[in-house]
């Protein structure tokens, strides 16, 4: 199976033949309405069932549900959130079972939706009037005059009244949606990422189910179009890389014919939304919602679109910054490097380490006043200029094998202060952007990345927890890079050793906390990460 690499990318995405999975992307389902039937009376359930069986609304059957007490019911509403009218007899296990069910529904389901008709044999055990007013139900009958046209009516009624409130509620957690995720797709820092939150969104959104949704990358920069796969949900939740979508594919004609217009286009079995970014590439949202969408929904999700190109446009800008800084960061880091210690390799692939630590610690919940997002982000780059200082030494100090005299370690430990001046003066020279936070971060490790969490350290002589968190997650790091790697002086050490000698200086060196996340982090790392140095 043949490869492609997609030009002018950040990333390579390796390109596949389709998932057969794909092939019922079209196939739109209509699913029945729930209705659940509460009452202590066989033969009332089987008169339910006889009645409603051929009753349609808005194309959609009715799939009823049985329930003996009001115990079970509440099982059953508990398990199944989208059950749409509820028929309940108050007198089932205790006189007033049905009208408690109710106020549990209320208030500890939380669920507001489901409409509640409570259908009795004894209506003078509960007067209507009280119930009504007491309790938040939408209809009470008396058994006996709900008869097959009757209860066929209620039951229309109730659904109409339950589909109105749900895309109610519907609307208003789609608006929460589109604002929430107009600010949290713009920290997003890969174009899959992003594809898969676009898809999140619009699936909480129009509640889109197992049917599953597409987003589809088209190349602009060439005479053909080429369609990339590269994020699902539903029978896609599984893809892992972007794949290759066939032009003879049942969905490909209709989303060339959208990028063609470069519009929105809406049919009885799929939704192809258009997102207009500016740079590059097109997008486009291949759905199968469970109904057509309306009109407040269509327009919804247009805005959705808009407002998601924005922040991949963002993104895209954001993108050829950090590769820029990333250059430059690269050959600053160089400068610094030792001509006859190859560890331009190694110190790229501690990088990496070190920005999967930290973000496990983020996801841990830890260090949270000072450990964000964008010290996940940048920590990597930043460790890379822990040595810039070294660029002011001469030669002849960095390259002894030996002792170093009081002299010429007085010249090493004044690299921490180099490196924190030319790193400040960087920033300073800054706009305030993600270039100075970088820098900033840069110039704090670099000070500081030789402290110590007994005080004996320098340039400070800082102890326990006045030492930066970005500092002494770096001397872990530092120092186990430069335990395990071959140097001019030195053999490579055996990783148990490294982890040994790290562990013995736990609370002496480093901050015993971090120590023992780190070792438990790191052995993991080696042994799930094929990726050598």
């Amino acid at each position: 199976m043949k490869s492609v690499e997609l030009k002018n990318e950040d990333e390579n995405w390796l390109l596949d033949d389709l998932d057969s999975a794909s092939e019922h992307l079209h196939q739109r389902v209509h699913k029945p309405w729930k209705i659940l039937v509460a009452d202590d009376e066989p033969d009332v359930h089987t008169v339910t069932r006889l009645a409603l069986r051929h009753m349609q609304f808005h194309d959609r059957g009715l799939e009823i549900l049985s329930a003996y007490s009001a115990a079970e019911a509440y099982q059953i509403l508990t398990e199944h959130t989208d059950i749409a009218v509820l028929l309940l007899d108050v007198v089932m296990e205790t006189p007033d079972a049905g009208l408690q069910l109710v106020h549990r529904i209320r208030q500890e389901l939380g669920n507001p939706l489901v409409r509640i008709v409570l259908r009795t044999g004894q209506p003078g055990q509960a007067p209507e009037q009280e119930v009504i007013v007491n309790y938040d139900i939408n209809d009470y009958k008396a058994k006996t005059e709900l008869t097959t046209q009757k209860l066929y009516t209620t039951v229309i009624a109730s659904l109409r009244s339950y589909e109105s409130l749900y895309a109610l509620e519907n609307h208003r957690v789609g608006m929460h949606k589109i604002i929430k995720a107009s600010s949290d797709l713009y920290r997003i820092n890969s174009l899959r990422d992003f594809a898969s939150g676009l898809l999140k969104q619009i699936n909480a959104l129009l509640g889109v189910g197992i049917e599953g949704s597409l987003c589809v990358l088209a190349q602009r920069d060439t005479e053909r179009r080429q369609l990339y796969m590269i994020a699902g949900t539903g029978a896609f939740e599984g893809l892992n890389r972007a794949e290759h979508l066939p032009l003879d594919h049942p969905s490909a004609a209709p989303i060339l014919q959208v990028l063609e217009n470069q519009h929105n286009h809406y049919t009885d079995f799929c939704d192809i939304l258009y997102v207009p970014v500016r740079f590059v590439k097109e997008f486009v949202v291949y759905l199968t919602p469970s109904l057509p969408l309306n009109q407040v929904e269509r327009s919804l999700i247009e805005l959705f679109c808009d407002r998601m190109a924005l922040a991949f446009d963002n993104l895209w800008l954001n993108n050829q910054l950090k590769s820029s800084q990333m250059g430059a960061v690269a050959l600053l880091s160089s400068l610094a490097e030792n001509p006859e210690d190859p560890r331009v390799g190694p110190l790229q692939y501690v990088r990496r380490q070190l920005e999967a630590f930290s973000q496990h610690l983020f996801d841990l919940g830890l260090y949270a006043n000072v450990l964000d997002r964008v010290f996940v982000e940048h920590i990597g780059m930043a460790f890379l200029l822990h040595d810039l200082g070294k660029i002011s030494m001469h030669q002849d100090v960095l390259l002894q094998s030996g002792p170093l005299s009081p002299q010429d370690r007085q010249l090493m430990q004044r690299h921490t202060e180099t490196g924190r001046d030319l790193l400040d003066q960087v920033a300073r020279s800054e706009t305030p952007t993600c270039g100075n936070e970088l820098m900033l971060l840069a110039a704090e490790i670099a000070y500081g990345h030789h402290e110590r969490f007994d005080g004996t350290g320098y340039p400070q002589g800082l102890k326990g927890e006045d030492i930066p968190l970005s500092a002494r997650i770096a001397s872990l790091f530092d120092v186990y890079e430069a335990l395990i790697r071959q140097k001019p002086y030195k053999n490579a050490w055996p990783l148990e050793e490294a982890y040994a000698y790290i562990q013995s200086q736990s609370g002496l060196q480093f901050d015993p906390k971090l120590t023992n996340l780190f070792l438990d982090f790191i052995r993991q790392y080696q042994d799930s990460n094929s990726e050598a140095p």
